[in-house]
C-alpha cells in the first residue's frame, strides 16, 4: 500500500470529534507500526505537531517532523524545513514549524544565516523583529549597517567620528576640514576647528602629515589671499610622517620674506634638519597688528594641512617691528605658539594682557633711546609669574644673557642685553660671527 493510501484510507481525520480521536489513533499507531512507516507521512508528532492544532503553538503545523520532515514523504527536504539545509535562501523555515518555536524568520529562517540581511531572521531571533534583523547586526542599520559602524552615521560615517563635522572641523572628530567627510576628507585644519580660530582643535601632528607637499620649498615663493607671499625651508630629508618644530621668522621694517628665508636668524644649520621655518612677508614691509593676524594664522593653516608639523612646538622669531609682531601674534592666539624670541622690538603696540609663554628678548644698548629691560621682557615676565627686578646690562664690546627669578619651568623668561646697534645678530668685540644664534637655538629647542 502507498504511503499516500495507507494516509488517507488508515490514520483518522484530525477534525473527528475529540471522543473518537483517541480510539482512532491508537487504531492508525498501531497499523503505522505494523508497516514501519511514519504515520500521516508528516513525521512523528502528528499533523498539528505537539500542543495542538494552532498554527503558531510550540511545533505548529509543520512540528517537529512536521509536514516536510525527516522521515515526512520525500525525506528530500531537511528536518523540519520547507527547503533544504544550503537552499534556496537558508537552512529551512524554522525548527519545528512555520510558525512554531523559532517562528517564520527565527535562526535558520527566511532570511537567516545567510539570508537577506543578518543572522536570523528578518528582524529578529526566531521573531519578526528582534536581533539579527533588517535593523540588527549587519542589518540596514546597525552594526555594519546604513547608520551602524562604519554606516552614514557612525564611526567613519558622514556625522560619526571621522564625520561631516569632526576633529580639527566644525564640530566632531575628524570634521569636514580637518579629513572632510569621513576620516581622511575634504581639507585640513578645519576653520571652525581650528586653534587659531578660538576652537577646539588637537594638539599633536598636523593634518599634512601622511601627504606630499603641494606648497614649494625655498627659496620659491608661496602665494596665500590672492597676493600675501611666504617662503617655506623645509629638510631636503623631509619625511611627510615626521612632526617637524615650526618657528616663523618676522623680518624688520621694510624688510620681507627673503630677508629671513636664507639663514632663519642663524638657527637653520643649529637644527640640523629638525625644524621647518616659515618667513613671513608683511604688505609693503610694515606689520599691521590688527589686518597682518588674519594673514599669518590664514599661512599656519595652509602650512599644518601640507606639511607634518607638531603643533605643540610652534615658535615665533622676529626683529624690530616684526619682533613686536610675534608678540601680537603670541598673545591674539593664546595656546598656539610655544615661545617668542624678540629682538630689539618695537612699532607695534605691546598686547595689553597675554597667557604664560616662554619669552627671550634682546636689546643692544646703542639701540632707540627708551628702550630697555622693561619694555623689552618686563611685561612677560609678569604675565608669567616671574620676579621683576633689575636684570645685568653687558660691558663694553661683550653680551650678557640673565634668567628671570621665580619663573615656572615651562615658562622660563630671559634678557639678553648686548654692547651694539638695532640688530638681531650682535658680535661681541673681536668675533665676525654673532653669538645670538647659540643662545636662542637652546631656548627653542629645550621645548
Amino acid at each position: 500500500m502507498s504511503q499516500e493510501l495507507l494516509t488517507r484510507s488508515s490514520c483518522p481525520d484530525y477534525r473527528l470529534r475529540p471522543r473518537a480521536l483517541p480510539v482512532a489513533m491508537s487504531r492508525c499507531l498501531a497499523l503505522c507500526s505494523a508497516l514501519v512507516l511514519g504515520c500521516g507521512g508528516s513525521g512523528g508528532g502528528g499533523g498539528s505537531g505537539t500542543g495542538g492544532s494552532h498554527p503558531s503553538a510550540s511545533g505548529g503545523q509543520t512540528g517537529s517532523g512536521g509536514a516536510t520532515a525527516s522521515g515526512g514523504n520525500t525525506g528530500a527536504i531537511s528536518s523540519g524545513g520547507t527547503v533544504v539545509t544550503g537552499g534556496s535562501v537558508s537552512t529551512g523555515v524554522s525548527t519545528g514549524g512555520v510558525a512554531g518555536s523559532g517562528g517564520n524568520t527565527s535562526t535558520g529562517g527566511k532570511s537567516g544565516t545567510g539570508g537577506n540581511t543578518s543572522t536570523g531572521g528578518a528582524p529578529s531571533t526566531g521573531g519578526k523583529a528582534g536581533s539579527g534583523g533588517m535593523v540588527s547586526t549587519g542589518g540596514a542599520s546597525e552594526t555594519g549597517g546604513a547608520t551602524g559602524t562604519g554606516g552614514s552615521n557612525s564611526t567613519g560615517g558622514s556625522l560619526g567620528s571621522g564625520g561631516a563635522t569632526s576633529k580639527d572641523g566644525g564640530l566632531g572628530s575628524g570634521g569636514s576640514t580637518a579629513g572632510g567627510a569621513g576620516a581622511g576628507g575634504n581639507s585640513a585644519g578645519g576653520s571652525s576647528g581650528s586653534r587659531l580660530d578660538g576652537g577646539s582643535g588637537s594638539s599633536g601632528p598636523s593634518a599634512g602629515c601622511g601627504k606630499t607637499p603641494t606648497l614649494k620649498n625655498s627659496p620659491t615663493q608661496n602665494t596665500i589671499s590672492g597676493s600675501r607671499q611666504f617662503i617655506i625651508h623645509w629638510p631636503t630629508d623631509y619625511n611627510n610622517n615626521t612632526p617637524y618644530r615650526l618657528i616663523f621668522n618676522l623680518h624688520g621694517a621694510g624688510g620681507s620674506d627673503t630677508e629671513t628665508s636664507g639663514n632663519n636668524y642663524g638657527l637653520w644649520s643649529l637644527s640640523n634638519g629638525s625644524t621647518i621655518f616659515v618667513s613671513l612677508s608683511a604688505a609693503g614691509g610694515y606689520w599691521d597688528g590688527t589686518t597682518d593676524t588674519t594673514y599669518a594664522s590664514d599661512v599656519l593653516k595652509a602650512v599644518e594641512a601640507d606639511l607634518c608639523i607638531d603643533t605643540t612646538r610652534i615658535m615665533l622669531e622676529g626683529f624690530s617691528q616684526g619682533a613686536a609682531m610675534a608678540r601680537v601674534l603670541a598673545c591674539s592666539f593664546p595656546g598656539v605658539f610655544r615661545a617668542i624670541v624678540a629682538h630689539s622690538a618695537g612699532g607695534v603696540n605691546m598686547p595689553s594682557t597675554c597667557q604664560p609663554i616662554p619669552y627671550l628678548g634682546s636689546l643692544g644698548l646703542s639701540d632707540v633711546a627708551g628702550n630697555s629691560q622693561a619694555t623689552q621682557t618686563d611685561p612677560f615676565a609678569k604675565w608669567n609669574g616671574c620676579t621683576i627686578e633689575n636684570l645685568p646690562t653687558s660691558s663694553t664690546g661683550s653680551h650678557v644673557c640673565t634668567n628671570y627669578k621665580g619663573c615656572p619651568a615651562a615658562d622660563p623668561v630671559i634678557w639678553c642685553s648686548f654692547d651694539g646697534p638695532h640688530t638681531p645678530s650682535p658680535t661681541d668685540a673681536g668675533k665676525s660671527t654673532s653669538w645670538m644664534p647659540s643662545v636662542v637655538w637652546p631656548f627653542m629647542s629645550q621645548f
